[in-house]
């Protein structure tokens, strides 16, 4: 793997280059359906804050003590330790574009649209770093990382599940591309919670850096957030969609 790119952690470029890709896609996105321009500049800003302040923030409630001063300070950021950074957006974003924007249900697909290229590259970044590392395995497609990465065993053939993320976005981009008539517009959203949620859950039973995070030694607690999100995004899928339909039929 490459953790450098000559003294520049390649981690932190592939990750800020996702933060970038995001406003350049969230302002295509939002000229091409016709949203206000503080509608894709806020949504960049949620994904900006919540990869770097937010993903920090629940990193340190996972990993106390909890030191709030800390955030202010450049130092622990180049500590590493990132979670939660998609969570804290949609968590940021979704409340934002419905206060902004008239055109709510574009604005909410913009907020999931805008999501899958920018995460290809963090998790990248992962990859060429060996944080989100997996477990120990005999598989073909096995990786191996050697001395120097971070977190990931050297020189132990193991599953890339930094790679198994990066194709369920690419299974994302590939329903999203399905989704083009007015009937799913505002779905999207729910349509990234329901696969990511499952797919994140089924990923993660690959991981080999959840150990000690556990609950009752069977789920950790990404794998309980994204079930609990897919269920709900499935629920309100199955329930809004046919509501909408009947009453475009009247």
């Amino acid at each position: 793997m490459w953790p450098r790119i000559g003294q520049v952690p390649t981690y932190g470029i592939l990750y800020f280059s996702g933060i970038i890709v995001h406003f350049v896609l969230s302002w295509r996105i939002a000229k091409r359906h016709g949203l206000r321009r503080r509608v894709w500049i806020v949504t960049s800003v949620c994904y900006f804050l919540s990869m770097t302040v937010g993903a920090k923030l629940l990193f340190d409630l996972r990993h106390p003590p909890f030191d709030l001063a800390a955030l202010l300070q450049l130092e622990h950021y180049r500590a590493g330790g990132l979670w939660g950074g998609l969570l804290a957006y949609f968590a940021l974003a979704g409340p934002a574009v419905l206060l902004l924007s008239r055109r709510r249900l574009t604005a909410l697909d913009l907020v999931a649209q805008a999501v899958p290229l920018p995460w290809i590259a963090a998790k990248l970044g992962c990859f060429f770093n060996g944080c989100c590392h997996g477990r120990p395995c005999t598989l073909a497609w096995a990786i191996t990382f050697p001395e120097g990465a971070r977190g990931a065993p050297a020189g132990v053939p193991i599953h890339p599940t930094q790679l198994y993320e990066v194709g369920l976005m690419l299974i994302v981009l590939l329903v999203f591309m399905q989704l083009k008539s007015d009937r799913w517009r505002g779905t999207k959203l729910l349509w990234f919670l329901v696969i990511y949620g499952v797919g994140r859950a089924a990923t993660d039973v690959f991981r080999g850096d959840t150990e000690g995070h556990l609950y009752l030694g069977l789920i950790s607690l990404t794998q309980l957030l994204c079930i609990s999100a897919a269920v709900a995004a499935l629920v309100a899928l199955v329930i809004w969609l046919p509501r909408r339909d009947r009453r475009g039929q009247e």
